[in-house]
């Protein structure tokens, strides 16, 4: 009986200590702890990116019904591709170069409009992603990025960053919607 109470009381104690970030309502822009995790609230996907030497929400993206909601806690990126719905608010646009209007289909007629360093959209697994202001960010140099521009980008993100989470992570603040079938 000592064993279970002192397990209960334990478990209380965490669940105090702990959940309190997790159990409040995710803003863009607010603090959080790790590069890379996730927390779906509202039907929404926020990431955790570092942004002016910052650790803060990112956008949230909305998420298909299909995909298994988390629980309330954040966790670590560990899907090969995030999953979203069909619609992004065009007002949370990554860039100034991405206007997308709500609803808009991303079809490879639009997407190798902007195979530019001005412009540079691409596919990758499913998802249309605006890169344009990564392109002088990217760690890899610039040549990576534009490469990519106004393509389907999946086989060489795939080759270079595999299934590594802080890529994914990052690529999900660029995303501007799914590619229309």
């Amino acid at each position: 009986m000592k064993k279970i109470l002192t397990a209960f009381a334990m478990a209380l104690v965490l669940s105090i200590v702990v959940a309190p970030e997790s159990s409040a309502a995710i803003k863009v822009g607010a603090s959080c702890k790790k590069a890379g995790l996730i927390n779906i609230t509202g039907g929404l996907k926020y990431t955790c990116v570092k942004k002016s030497g910052k650790l803060v929400w990112g956008k949230g993206v909305a998420v298909k019904a299909s995909a298994t909601p988390s629980a309330s806690a954040a966790v670590p990126v560990a899907s090969a591709a995030p999953r979203v719905a069909a619609t992004t608010k065009a007002s949370a646009a990554p860039s100034a170069s991405a206007s997308p209007v709500a609803g808009a289909p991303y079809t490879m007629a639009k997407i190798n409009t902007h195979a530019s360093a001005a412009s540079c959209w691409t596919v990758i697994s499913e998802n249309v992603y605006d890169l344009t202001k990564w392109i002088s960010q990217h760690p890899g140099g610039e040549g990576a990025i534009k490469s990519l521009c106004g393509t389907d980008g999946t086989k060489d993100f795939r080759a270079m960053h595999g299934n590594q989470s802080k890529p994914e992570a990052r690529l999900d603040s660029y995303l501007l919607g799914p590619l229309a079938k």
